[in-house]
């Protein structure tokens, strides 16, 4: 019972990190819709709540709730604009083949 209630709290502390970051990001990059404010809040959680763990395993931070809450809001404050990125890119260069792409993105 102690190990599910170790995964549930830090599963619950990235998630809130990763809404804080979410949040925080949207002084940044304001939403033009309600919706897009919420797809925002929940991709920041999501992704947040997925690699929070495996980061502070690879920079081998002990895994307690403080330092969840903060690798999760990191990762909740740049996983938007990475994907936003991203998604930017790959509509840009919808019709182009996957060559002249590369070549785009070397220039």
């Amino acid at each position: 019972m102690t190990e599910i209630s170790t995964v549930l709290t830090s599963k619950l502390a990235s998630m809130i990190g990763g809404l804080l970051g979410g949040a925080a990001i949207l002084t940044f990059i304001k939403p033009k819709t309600i919706g897009e404010a919420f797809l925002r809040g929940s991709l920041s959680t999501g992704s947040a709540t997925i690699f929070s763990a495996p980061i502070i395993h690879y920079i081998g931070l002990s895994l307690n709730w403080e330092n969840e809450i903060m690798i999760g809001f990191i990762v909740g404050f740049l996983a938007y604009s990475i994907l936003g990125m991203v998604a930017n890119f790959l509509i840009k260069n919808q019709n182009k083949d996957i060559i002249e792409a590369v070549k785009e993105i070397k220039k």
